[in-house]
C-alpha cells in the first residue's frame, strides 16, 4: 500500500471517530428538534394493481433493503431478501446465482433492458454489481421470466436506474472501513432540474482480505491465514436523462474493473503459486420512450464489453500453467409498444435482436476459439380482465439464433382476487421455455460439444398472496408451489472415454419443485418506534430423473451445490433517529458429488445459520444529513464454507458514514 493511501485512510478513519463521537453525544441536539415536530394524521394510499402484472410471480426488492445494503453487493443483497440462492467462492469472489434449484445460466441478468449474460460462459457474477449503482431491483420468477426474455429457466433479475425529477443538487458519500484491511469509498453527484438529469456514481472496494480460519482440509489441522486473497474493484456509472413534452432520451454508460488475486484450496498442500483474475467491463445503454395517454413506443439499444484475464503460475521454476485471455462484445437492440387501448387490455409487442462475439485463447496452452451468434426474439402479449376480479395473460416468444428457429414458447397466467377487502388472490402461471447452449459448451477445446442440444422445460407455478392493514400494521405475504421439468440439462462431467479432461453433454432429463414462501409485516408501534420483519423460505428440490447411463449413481439425486432449503429473517427496530437491524441467513446441506454419498471422501457442506447485526443513527445537520453505521457480519462466529475447500470468514466488523446533501 503506497504512503498517500494509508494517509488516506488515516485522514478518513480521524473523520469516522469523529462522527462515532456526535453519534453518542448528540442527543440534546435531537432533544431541540423533537420541539419543532408537526405531528399529522396518517394517509394511507392504495394502488391499483398492474393489470401487465396479472398472472405473474414477481418480487420487488424494497428501496429501503437497497438503502442497508448500499455497500454491500447484488450477490449479498439477494441472499439476503430473496430465494435465491447465491453460490459464492468467498469474500469478494465470485459469486453466481441458482433460482429455484436450477444452474447459474439458467438465471437471466438485464439492465435497463439489456441482457449481462455472458455470452461464453452463460451465467452473470453477481460478485461485479454494488447496490450503489442499482436504483430499481425486480425478480421474475420461474416462467413469469419470458415477459423479459427466454433462456430464464429459473427466474430472471430486473436491475434499473432511475431518474429523480425533483432533484436540484444532491451530493452523498459514504466511506467503509472493515476488517481485514477492506476500505471501500462511494460518491454520488446528481444535479438538474425537471427536463434534464445528470448523475455521476464513483466506487472503490479494495481489501487484503486475509482473515483467519482453521483449516480442516489437511492434517494435521491447524489455525490457518487465508493469502494471495486480496482484491481491488473499481466502478464509475454516468447517467443522463432528457425529456421534452411526450419524449424521454436517456444514456447510461457502466464501466468496472476487477482484480482479484485467488486463494489456495484449503485442502492443497503444494508450494505457494500465483493464480490471480481481472476483469474489465463496459456497458452503454441508450433509450427513447415517446409516451401518449394510451401507448408507449420504446427504443433501447445496448453494448456489453467484457474482458476476462486468468493467469496461473507455479513458484518451481515461474512455470505458467494458465495465461487465458477472453474477450465479449454483445450489440442489443430492442424495439418494443405497449397499447392499452382501454382500462382493462394491454396489448406488447417487441423485437429484440442481439450480435455476440467471443475470443478466447491460453498463451500457455496454444488452444481457444472465436465464434459469434447472431440472434432474434418477437414478443406477443395480451393482458386482459374480463371481470373486476379476475385478470388474463397470454404471451408468446418465437426465437432464432445460429440459424435454429424456436418457432412457439408460451405462457399463460391468470389471477383470481378472492377476497378484495384482504387483497387475497390466487395467481397461476403455466409455460413453456428453453435456454440455449453457451459459446464455452459448444466449442471449448477440450471438452465443448457442437452437438448439444438447447435445454426444453415446462414450468408451472400457483401462488397465493395476501396484503391486511390497519391503522398501524401492514402484513402481507405469499406461498408459491412450482415445479418444472427440462430436458437435455447440460453439464459439464468426467469424459466417457477416460480422458482427464471434462466435456460438456446432455441429460435426458431434470425434475426441478418446490415451494417458496414470502411474509412482511410493519407495525408503528408508538408514535416514535416503528418494527419491521421480512421473511422468506424456499425448498428446491432438483434432480436427475432420467440420466444417462453412468457410474456416478446420479439418478433421482439432489444436483450438486444446490440446497434444498435456503431461508433468511430481517428484522428491523426504529426509534426516532436510532435503528437496529437483525439479517439471519440459512443455506441448508449441499452435496459435492451427483451420487450422493456421504463419507470421508465424498464431503457435504452442512448447513449453516449466520446473524448479522447493525445498529445505526441520523443525525440531521442541516443542509446535511449523517448517517453513523456500525455491523458486526456472523456474529455468533460460525465455522462454514459455501465451496468445498474454501474458507468463509467469522466474526467481522465495518464501520459506514453516509454524507448527503440535496436541494
Amino acid at each position: 500500500m503506497s504512503a498517500k493511501t494509508k494517509n488516506l485512510i488515516r485522514i478518513n478513519s480521524k473523520a469516522l471517530l469523529f462522527g462515532l463521537f456526535l453519534f453518542h453525544f448528540s442527543g440534546e441536539i435531537v432533544a431541540q428538534k423533537l420541539t419543532d415536530t408537526i405531528r399529522i394524521q396518517e394517509v394511507q394510499v392504495f394502488s391499483k394493481r398492474k393489470i401487465e402484472e396479472a398472472g405473474l410471480m414477481v418480487t420487488h426488492i424494497d428501496t429501503l433493503a437497497l438503502q442497508m445494503m448500499k455497500t454491500q453487493t447484488i450477490s449479498e443483497l439477494l441472499s439476503s431478501y430473496s430465494p435465491v440462492f447465491m453460490k459464492s467462492y468467498g469474500r469478494g469472489s465470485t459469486a453466481t446465482a441458482s433460482f429455484r434449484g436450477t444452474a447459474p445460466s439458467h438465471t437471466q441478468v438485464f439492465w435497463n433492458g439489456i441482457k449481462l449474460n455472458s455470452p461464453m460462459r452463460g451465467d452473470v457474477d453477481f460478485s461485479l454489481f454494488p447496490v450503489y449503482f442499482l436504483d430499481d431491483v425486480s425478480l421474475l420468477h420461474g416462467g413469469s421470466s419470458l415477459q423479459s426474455g427466454s433462456g430464464a429457466l429459473g427466474g430472471s433479475v430486473l436491475i434499473n436506474s432511475k431518474p429523480d425529477w425533483t432533484d436540484r443538487l444532491s451530493v452523498r458519500y459514504v466511506q467503509t472501513l472493515e476488517s481485514f484491511s477492506t476500505t471501500k469509498e462511494y460518491l454520488n453527484i446528481g444535479f438538474g432540474n425537471g427536463r434534464i438529469q445528470l448523475k455521476t456514481r464513483l466506487f472503490s472496494d479494495q481489501s487484503k482480505n486475509d482473515f483467519p480460519y482453521f483449516n480442516y482440509g489437511v492434517l494435521p489441522m491447524h489455525e490457518s491465514v487465508q493469502k494471495n486473497a486480496g482484491y481491488e474493484k473499481l466502478g464509475l456509472l454516468q447517467e443522463i436523462y432528457y425529456r421534452l413534452a411526450k419524449h424521454t432520451f436517456s444514456a447510461k454508460l457502466w464501466a468496472y474493473q476487477s482484480d482479484r488475486d485467488l486463494p489456495q484450496l484449503m485442502s492443497f498442500e503444494g508450494d505457494v503459486r500465483k493464480e490471480t483474475q481481472n476483469d474489465r467491463n463496459i456497458r452503454a445503454v441508450g433509450s427513447w420512450k415517446y409516451l401518449t395517454e394510451k401507448s408507449k413506443l420504446e427504443l433501447v439499444v445496448g453494448l456489453n464489453s467484457n474482458k476476462l484475464n486468468y493467469f496461473r503460475s507455479s513458484t518451481e521454476a515461474n512455470f505458467v500453467n494458465f495465461d487465458s485471455r477472453s474477450k465479449e462484445q454483445s450489440y442489443t437492440g430492442n424495439l418494443s409498444f405497449d397499447w392499452n387501448p382501454q382500462e382493462n387490455l394491454s396489448l406488447d409487442w417487441s423485437l429484440s435482436s442481439g450480435y455476440h462475439q467471443v475470443s478466447v485463447f491460453d498463451r500457455a496452452q496454444k488452444v481457444g476459439y472465436h465464434q459469434d451468434r447472431l440472434e432474434f426474439s418477437l414478443l406477443n402479449a395480451i393482458h386482459f380482465q374480463p371481470a373486476p376480479k379476475v385478470s388474463l395473460s397470454l404471451l408468446f416468444r418465437s426465437e432464432l439464433y445460429d440459424s435454429r428457429l424456436i418457432e412457439f414458447i408460451p405462457s399463460f397466467g391468470a389471477e383470481y382476487l378472492m377476497d378484495k377487502k384482504q387483497e387475497v388472490a390466487l395467481k397461476l402461471n403455466v409455460s413453456r421455455n428453453y435456454h440455449q447452449p453457451g459459446l464455452n459448451d459448444l466449442y471449448w477445446f477440450p471438452g465443448g460439444n457442437p452437438n448439444l442440444k438447447p435445454e426444453d422445460g415446462y414450468s408451472g407455478d400457483l401462488a397465493l398472496s395476501f396484503s391486511k392493514r390497519n391503522d398501524k400494521t401492514t402484513f402481507s405475504g405469499q406461498i408459491t408451489g412450482f415445479a418444472s421439468i427440462i430436458d437435455n440439462w447440460i453439464v459439464w462431467q468426467p469424459s466417457a472415454n477416460g480422458a482427464s479432461y471434462w466435456e460438456a453433454n446432455n441429460l435426458r432429463k431434470v425434475f426441478a419443485r418446490g415451494a417458496e414462501i414470502q411474509v412482511s409485516l410493519h407495525s408503528q408501534i408508538a408514535h416514535a418506534v416503528s418494527f419491521d420483519l421480512k421473511g422468506n423460505y424456499s425448498h428446491s428440490a432438483t434432480s436427475n430423473i432420467d440420466a444417462v447411463p453412468s457410474v456416478d449413481g446420479s439418478r433421482g439425486k439432489q444436483l450438486i451445490y444446490i440446497p434444498k432449503d435456503k431461508a433468511n429473517l430481517f428484522v428491523e427496530f426504529d426509534y426516532q433517529k436510532y435503528f437496529l437491524k437483525l439479517n439471519a441467513p440459512f443455506t441448508g446441506k449441499r452435496y459435492t458429488s451427483s451420487n450422493n454419498v456421504e463419507s470421508d471422501y465424498e464431503k457435504v457442506l452442512n448447513p449453516y445459520w449466520l446473524l448479522d447485526l447493525s445498529v445505526g443513527r441520523r443525525i440531521d445537520f442541516k443542509p446535511f444529513l449523517m448517517d453513523v453505521l456500525v455491523n458486526i457480519e456472523n456474529l455468533t462466529n460460525s465455522d462454514y464454507m459455501a465451496i468445498l475447500w474454501r474458507p468463509m470468514p467469522g466474526r467481522y466488523y465495518s464501520l459506514t458514514v453516509q454524507i448527503s446533501y440535496k436541494k
